[in-house]
């Protein structure tokens, strides 16, 4: 690219950087499909994997925090805190701003916001670009220039507190990695393989059977038979009673033993997909080897190795691009992941019952995790358990005790 850029002069040109971009995202893949981030998405389990990833992280409620000594409180009168929680910009929610960044940063490995300021610095609004709106170029400094291209046509370079950048793994100051870029191949045979399969079903990806006829036929012959079964026979007509005529045969064409493994090929590209984005097989509705005993485990798993680095990324970018240096220092963003972490009532329930016995919630904190109102009491007071106070104290009262 180096030379084509010397070549056609093109060194300062941002255009030559979008078309740069495009080529490098738009990829011809061995199967002979090109595979670019739409296209990507047409196939089903991409589609899959990345609804699951954004649409989850999207779900999970994410807040702005302010250390209070060794504690923290909800920083609910920050502007920040009701840009990320509650009010993005006039027409978007926080779920829908989530989710198109994060399908964004799955898809393209990077996603743009624009940031409106007031005149003080105070952020007013965060509204995520629509793909290949922004080119990012280095200065010599190594710090990144961000051009935006409107919707008119214009360009404009954004100053750095303006832009919301997630950026995702990459090469050093290169590119960053797209998994449907550095997975074309893989996506690309999948595709031709739900194009294989279709034309199957539609018109027969091999002759459905062979007609036999006892003498040799003329060119107009052969043409006017084989419209006429097809015309009789094709498409919804397929299944009715072939008729025959002048001692012709019929003989069918069975699938060999290479045509029973189409649909172990068709699986195995599932998960090749499930690798690129790390979902376990079990989330892309994979079932073959997921049990009662690990179904949880995959879960975590999922929460753990897929999730939690995208939410750290977030919660960084958060802090670095809508917090000023200051801020930093005492403010941070997070996501409450409790709910995925306790999904099904029996355990938060075990868990519930644990922390309060041991002394780790209230059972007021307990009831606000349901978004129960507090009872107040004993509900709100912490709970030690009797072999567990100091030496010398007096041992805390069991609330229970005073009514046996």
């Amino acid at each position: 690219m180096g030379r084509i850029r010397q070549f056609f002069g093109l060194e300062k040109r941002s255009g030559f950087d979008e078309l740069e971009a495009f080529l490098a995202a738009a990829r011809s893949t061995a199967a002979g499909i090109g595979v670019d981030p739409e296209t990507a998405l047409r196939y089903p389990p991409v589609l899959a994997a990345v609804r699951l990833i954004s649409e989850s992280v999207a779900q999970l409620p994410v807040h702005l925090f302010q250390k209070d000594g060794e504690g923290r409180q909800r920083a609910d009168d920050h502007p920040v805190e009701a840009i990320i929680a509650r009010r993005p910009n006039p027409w978007s929610t926080p779920w829908q701003v989530k989710s198109d960044l994060t399908s964004q940063l799955l898809t393209r490995g990077e996603a743009f916001g624009l940031v409106a300021r007031a005149a003080d610095g105070r952020v007013l609004e965060l509204i995520p670009l629509r793909r290949g709106a922004v080119c990012v170029t280095t200065a010599d400094d190594m710090s990144p220039i961000y051009t935006l291209t409107m919707p008119s046509g214009a360009q404009r370079v954004l100053d750095r507190s303006e832009i919301f950048h997630l950026r995702g793994m990459s090469h050093g100051c290169g590119r960053p990695l797209s998994p449907v870029v550095e997975g074309a191949d893989a996506i690309g045979l999948g595709l031709a393989l739900e194009q294989h399969a279709a034309n199957l079903m539609k018109r027969g990806a091999r002759p459905a059977g062979v007609v036999s006829t006892p003498s040799k036929l003329s060119d107009p012959a052969i043409a006017r038979m084989r419209a006429s079964i097809e015309a009789a026979h094709a498409g919804a007509a397929s299944g009715r009673t072939l008729v025959l005529e002048e001692g012709s045969t019929f003989t069918p064409l069975t699938f060999a033993s290479t045509d029973l493994e189409f649909a172990a090929m068709r699986s195995f590209q599932v998960a090749e997909v499930s690798r690129l984005f790390r979902v376990p097989l079990s989330l892309l509705s994979e079932m073959d080897r997921v049990t009662h005993a690990n179904a949880e485990s995959l879960g975590q798993q999922f929460l753990t190795l897929t999730l939690l680095p995208i939410l750290r990324l977030w919660c960084e970018t958060i802090a670095r691009d809508l917090l000023n240096e200051d801020e930093q220092a005492s403010y941070y963003a997070e996501f409450l992941t409790a709910g995925l972490e306790m999904a099904d009532l029996a355990n938060r329930v075990d868990a519930y019952v644990k922390s309060i016995a041991g002394g780790l919630m209230t059972a007021d904190e307990c009831r606000a995790r349901e978004n129960l109102p507090p009872e107040g009491g004993e509900a709100a007071k912490l709970r030690f358990p009797l072999n567990t106070a100091a030496d010398g104290a007096a041992p805390a009262t069991d609330p229970g005790a005073a009514n046996g």
